[in-house]
């Protein structure tokens, strides 16, 4: 199986619907479905993982803040 020439690269999808896999000559279109939802699941879980570390970081600044504050209260 090869795959169909593409003239530009697509972009990064912002939303989940625009996700789509490159065309594949001779993939059935069962086999087709099939990638492209795992495709979607794993941009799910990449996104879902990617906030996660920004709500991580995001405590972490907090944590930090309120250690310095409670360092400060205590002088």
């Amino acid at each position: 199986m090869a795959f169909m020439e593409s003239p530009h690269k697509p972009a990064d999808p912002k939303r989940i619907g625009d996700v789509r896999i490159p065309a594949v000559k001779g993939l059935s279109d069962d086999l087709y479905r099939l990638m492209n939802l795992s495709l979607v699941d794993i941009t799910c879980m990449r996104r879902g993982i990617e906030s996660a570390y920004v709500a991580i970081r995001s405590s972490e600044k907090a944590i930090a803040g309120s250690t310095e504050l409670l360092r400060r209260a205590r002088r």
